[in-house]
């Protein structure tokens, strides 16, 4: 027993010392793959550094030549007739944008203009067509109350002659028309008339009226 014994213990040692070695030998052949792996990794690290250093070092050549070129075409250009004449153009390409600006704002004002002359003219004849009539009336009846003779609108003392000449322009020819105008019309002739500056229209038309009450008074006298 005491034999079997000893045979069992120094089995179980052989057995020990067979699975430390195998462990040391295991654990041995892995570091060194790891070691073999991680130098691997390494070199293939210093081969892309040295690229990237060799990189860098030709982009930095590059860089320093373009800010060459650079330079010198600043220069070029500072001292280049073509960079003068770009910024006169420039220049008169923004005068001309204002005058277009300007141009249509007063296109847009003469066709509101026009528009309203346009009313005026369709005013006035709507309202000619039955002072025609009254008058072919009273002409038929022998009436000698209303008065021959016009007078022209450079009679009256208020209207000089650039306003006598807008209202030539709007069919106002004379002071008995300007007298028998509607207020209608005189609205539309105020809103004309004092687009930039005022007009006292109401005090030639007052004037008018009297002037052409004196006529007619001067009238039924001599008849």
């Amino acid at each position: 027993m005491h034999a079997l014994s000893i045979q069992l213990s120094a089995l179980c040692i052989g057995l020990l010392l067979v699975g430390l070695g195998a462990g040391w030998w295991a654990a041995h052949f892995f570091q060194r793959q790891s070691r073999s792996a991680c130098y691997q990794e390494l070199v293939r690290l210093r081969y892309a550094h040295q690229r990237l250093q060799q990189d860098l070092t030709e982009l930095s050549k590059q860089a320093a030549n373009c800010e060459a070129e650079k330079t010198q075409a600043l220069n070029q250009l500072a001292d280049s007739q073509d960079l003068q004449q770009f910024e006169q153009l420039r220049i008169q390409l923004m005068r001309t944008r204002n005058q277009l600006k300007t141009s249509s704002a007063l296109l847009t004002k003469r066709e509101q203009q026009l528009h309203r002359l346009s009313d005026l003219a369709k005013l006035l004849r709507k309202q000619a067509r039955p002072s025609s009539v009254h008058v072919a009336n009273q002409a038929s009846l022998g009436s000698t109350n209303l008065p021959t003779a016009t007078h022209e609108l450079n009679c009256l003392q208020e209207i000089d002659a650039v306003s006598a000449q807008k209202l030539q322009m709007l069919g106002i020819l004379n002071c008995e028309q300007l007298a028998t105008c509607s207020v209608e019309q005189l609205r539309m002739i105020q809103r004309l008339l004092s687009e930039d500056s005022i007009v006292p229209l109401a005090k030639w038309v007052k004037a008018a009226r009297v002037l052409a009450q004196q006529t007619q008074a001067t009238n039924s006298l001599a008849n």
